[in-house]
């Protein structure tokens, strides 16, 4: 009985370790070779993304579908599933990404910032090529109107003009894309990836589920409004970083705070403050790092709590902190999280 005992908790990290529910949202702006390098792909890389997928048995869901199924938890799950997004909108999306995705009958969604598609500007797709998408089953989402910088307030101008104007910029571009595609997504991408619960407030009236930037995984304990996505451009492109993102699992945050408190552009933040539950990762290896890639310390109190010091290593401009741990059952998985906020100052 006791050496049974014995084996049951030897097999026990193994048996639990990377088997809670998991998936990826995979986030793609430009798929050419003349654009930006920070936010592209070329057609060759992103061939190759979509190769190594079906090589390894992936299925590829439609965005709606991942969420409702991993974030409500509305229905089980494979080990192996992702979504693909699109950003903005750009004509490479329907003159390149598309044929790659339709040849395989795959799925995928594009948030759209209506204004550059009613404007005309080069090189988005015109209303013409995203009713096309629509029609042939790819969820057109809205990106909002004007794809500013939503969380901040313009100058001399107060939080009540501040929500209305916003709230009519997200509004504005829900109702571009239904009227001129037929789309009604209630799925929203935060230009920049900048969020704050004051937006979030605003994007929840008619929303359902709302996607950063942040890298990371989903898993049970995503927050719908804040689902992280992992970026697919320039270095960050590579097969091997790709492997790594897409085999990730989500790290089990169940509560954040950042610390001084402040929301949308705010002060600079000394130290983040995280509940984290149990799972298959090893805790003992938990690593975090700054969006300059500083290694921070790390203060774990061996229950749910750990405070990540930000040793003076925020900027102004979008900060973030990227924690990772490895999966107690080995093979290179790495259990990620990460968040992002917006500093309007430079630390005295």
């Amino acid at each position: 009985m006791m050496r049974a005992l014995v084996l049951a908790a030897l097999l026990l990290p193994l048996v639990s370790a990377g088997t809670e529910p998991h998936a990826v949202v995979l986030l793609y702006h430009h798929v050419d070779d003349s654009t930006p390098a920070s936010t592209s792909v070329s057609p060759q890389v992103f061939e190759q993304h979509l190769d190594w997928l079906e090589e390894h048995d992936y299925e590829v869901w439609p965005l709606e579908r991942l969420v409702y199924a991993f974030v409500d938890g509305a229905e089980e799950t494979p080990n192996r599933v992702v979504a693909i997004t699109f950003d903005d909108g750009f004509e490479s999306v329907y003159a390149q990404a598309w044929p790659m995705l339709e040849k395989r009958g795959w799925p995928f969604a594009v948030f759209v910032n209506s204004d550059a598609v009613d404007a005309g500007h080069s090189p988005y797709m015109d209303w013409k090529q995203l009713e096309e998408l629509a029609s042939a089953g790819v969820t057109i989402a809205n990106h909002s109107a004007s794809h500013g910088h939503l969380i901040a307030r313009a100058k001399d101008e107060n939080r009540r003009a501040w929500k209305k104007r916003v709230a009519q910029d997200i509004e504005r571009g829900r109702r571009r894309m239904a009227d001129e595609t037929g789309s009604d997504s209630r799925l929203f991408a935060y230009p920049y990836g900048e969020a704050s619960k004051a937006l979030e407030a605003l994007v929840k009236k008619n929303h359902d589920h709302a996607f950063s930037q942040s890298s990371g995984a989903v898993g049970p304990h995503t927050d719908r409004y804040l689902i992280p996505r992992f970026a697919m451009a320039g270095t960050h492109a590579g097969m091997e970083r790709f492997a790594q993102a897409v085999r990730s699992r989500a790290l089990p945050v169940s509560g954040l705070r950042l610390r001084p408190a402040g929301d949308g552009v705010r002060t600079a933040v000394d130290s983040v403050e995280l509940r984290l539950e149990k799972g298959g990762y090893d805790r003992s290896q938990l690593a975090c790092y700054s969006a300059g890639g500083q290694a921070l310390d790390v203060y774990d109190d061996g229950k749910s709590g750990v405070v990540v010091n930000m040793d003076e290593q925020g900027r102004p401009g979008r900060n973030r902190i990227n924690c990772t741990a490895p999966s107690t059952s080995g093979g290179g998985v790495f259990y990620w999280f990460s968040h992002q906020w917006v500093q309007d100052e430079v630390r005295d």
